[in-house]
């Protein structure tokens, strides 16, 4: 019996872009700057309006942390943006020096296109990668500030894997945490 041929999905990584705010500028003002930004800087047109997810991250020391993971299927990044201006002024608020980036990834068609938004239920790859990539950022940032989708993330304990103390580690935990570098 044959298998049938499934479709590879494919994310493109652009960034890290940096967002600097300033104090003068409405969160609206810093946002059509940072588009501009990326019709200059070579980035590929129709990025703004492409769907997939997003990494804010910021920079502590030489180190640049994830802060926040996030998905866009309904509208594309730039709109999704525009909608996040409370939490982003949240971020301000409590880190006002802070150096921020961004990582877009968007989703690619068959074709090779910018996938458009969808007025559906969503992107169930979205959902997926988005939920993958707060799982490994909570690994590197505890204080990651997503609250959906992190809940059992940070409150889970997996000997070896997740949440649980190394020193700790009983030999099959040890075992287990070398099959995924944990």
């Amino acid at each position: 019996m044959e298998q049938a041929q499934t479709r590879k999905l494919r994310y493109e990584v652009f960034g890290p872009f940096p967002f600097r705010p300033s104090r003068e500028a409405t969160h609206r003002d810093a946002l059509n700057a940072f588009w501009s930004d990326r019709d200059r800087d070579g980035t590929p047109e129709g990025i703004a309006n492409a769907i997939g997810v997003y990494v804010w991250t910021v920079k502590q020391g030489a180190k640049r942390i994830p802060l926040n993971v996030g998905l866009t299927d309904k509208q594309g990044f730039k709109k999704r943006f525009e909608q996040k201006e409370i939490t982003f002024l949240r971020f301000l608020r409590d880190e006002p020096d802070a150096r921020f980036d961004v990582y877009l990834l968007a989703l690619r068609s068959k074709t090779g296109r910018f996938r458009k938004p969808t007025d559906s239920q969503g992107i169930k790859a979205n959902h997926w990668l988005e939920t993958m990539l707060i799982g490994s950022a909570i690994s590197v940032n505890p204080e990651l500030r997503n609250k959906a989708k992190a809940s059992y993330l940070k409150r889970a304990v997996v000997d070896g894997y997740l949440n649980d103390e190394v020193e700790q580690r009983s030999k099959a935990a040890k075992s287990f945490s070398k099959l995924f570098k944990a």
